[in-house]
């Protein structure tokens, strides 16, 4: 017990830490826990709550390991705290001054605190470091929650890793690791990165440390990123405003129609399904016939006015377009109807000539061999299905000694075989792909 007058008794301090993590309210030092009924508990803010998931395993192996990209092992210095000095032997339990020692030693420093190494900004795999806390030389204690130290609580009952383990010295210079089971009795608290020490040996003075610290996302920033106020006013489409939500009276929708109101560039709309869409040009004004919507020279969507002249089609139904000195031009020779093309006049094909090893290509109908032996190489992949070759032997010199040999690309197949001949004078063949092997016809 305590002398009356000098403080809290070691029974009612022991009462309101026993309570409070209970989840009771400390009313009596006469009730039990089972027979208070207000409830407590110990508060936090969403700032100082971890919002990602802490991973079970985790490997020590490796100084500034990242594991999930919510935690990190790192290394820190250990200094003592001003103030926390004393002989834990002095006076007896009960009495004041009492310093809770058990064992035989001198005044020392009771109290340590971690910080961040003066190269954790070179050595670690944070994304996050060079900002905020994640800097060098940082003090735990001194970001109120904002720099944590994952606490073995998380991992899981064995072959848990995300103890602390703290050194008299760096262990490269010769620094003994400090076990939990040394005479000092140490204690390290997890949240504000401090090491309380019951008993102070001079031999076992903490000076470096390696933990694990939480990197991830707090609560109150997944919780603002899931949930926030829109920006600008209703029916304002929402973008991204510097990191807040943003509106703009210039980019609206009502639920079935977007408007825009456009004075600068206009990006490129890769899917647009609308039954009008109206633009409002940054320069020009209605015209006659002929106006039409362009870009400018910094690509701004404009309205120029044309040359009024018509853009209906040139003779009657059905009747194929050309150019017909600069006006839309149409033949009855020449028409489109019901899937049915319709010429009634000459047609020209276009005339390749061969006369050694050539290859056929989408462009060319009759390919004139003009010299013997040629190989035509045929790859039907490269053809249109239907498309269609007529292949001429115009030198008239073919025979089997001298053949045209046609040549179906790589597994292709021409009627079946690789390859077809022709070897008769002025011989010929008419061939169509159907995009995959060649058919004779």
């Amino acid at each position: 017990m305590a002398v009356p007058g000098t403080g809290s008794t070691n029974q009612t301090l022991t009462f309101i830490a026993a309570k409070k993590v209970s989840g009771k309210a400390q009313t009596s030092n006469l009730k039990e826990i089972y027979n208070e009924i207000i409830p407590s508990t110990v508060q936090q803010h969403t700032k100082n709550i971890f919002g990602q998931v802490i991973p079970q395993q985790v490997d020590t192996t490796t100084l500034y390991t990242r594991v999930s990209g919510t935690v990190e092992y790192v290394e820190f210095y250990v200094t003592s705290i001003g103030g926390t000095t004393y002989d834990a032997n002095t006076a007896s339990f009960g009495d004041v001054g009492f310093g809770g020692g058990d064992e035989s030693q001198s005044s020392g420093p009771h109290g340590y605190q971690l910080y961040l190494t003066s190269s954790y900004q070179l050595s670690s795999s944070n994304p996050k470091k060079g900002t905020g806390v994640f800097v060098n030389n940082q003090l735990v204690n001194t970001t109120n929650g904002q720099l944590q130290l994952v606490n073995p609580s998380f991992g899981p009952q064995t072959g848990n890793n995300y103890g602390l383990t703290i050194y008299t010295g760096h262990p490269a210079s010769g620094g003994l690791q400090i076990p939990t089971t040394s005479p000092i009795e140490w204690t390290p608290d997890y949240y504000n990165g401090t090491i309380f020490v019951q008993d102070y040996l001079s031999t076992a003075v903490p000076t470096y440390a390696r933990g694990w610290i939480y990197i991830g996302d707090f609560a109150d920033d997944l919780i603002a990123s899931s949930s926030g106020t829109p920006g600008g006013s209703t029916t304002q489409v929402q973008f991204n405003d510097g990191g807040t939500f943003g509106g703009s009276s210039n980019l609206t929708f009502n639920g079935a129609t977007l408007t825009g109101s456009y004075t600068g560039s206009l990006a490129e709309f890769t899917t647009l399904s609308a039954s009008a869409v109206n633009f409002k040009p940054v320069s020009g004004t209605l015209a006659g016939p002929g106006s039409y919507l362009g870009l400018d020279s910094s690509n701004n969507v404009i309205l120029s006015p044309g040359d009024g002249a018509t853009t209906s089609p040139g003779g009657s139904n059905t009747q194929i377009q050309f150019n017909n000195g600069g006006a839309f031009g149409a033949s009855a020779n020449l028409t489109f109807s019901s899937n049915v093309l319709n010429v009634s006049g000459g047609i020209v094909h276009r005339r390749t000539t061969a006369a050694t090893t050539f290859t056929a290509s989408a462009d060319n109908y009759i390919i004139a061999v003009t010299g013997v032996p040629t190989e035509i190489l045929l790859d039907a992949t490269a053809f249109a299905n239907g498309q269609v070759l007529l292949i001429k032997d115009e030198s008239g010199n073919a025979s089997s000694a001298n053949s045209v040999t046609l040549n179906a690309s790589a597994s292709q197949t021409i009627d079946g075989s690789g390859d077809v001949l022709i070897e008769s004078p002025y011989g010929a063949l008419h061939l169509y792909s159907n995009g995959t092997n060649w058919f004779i016809y």
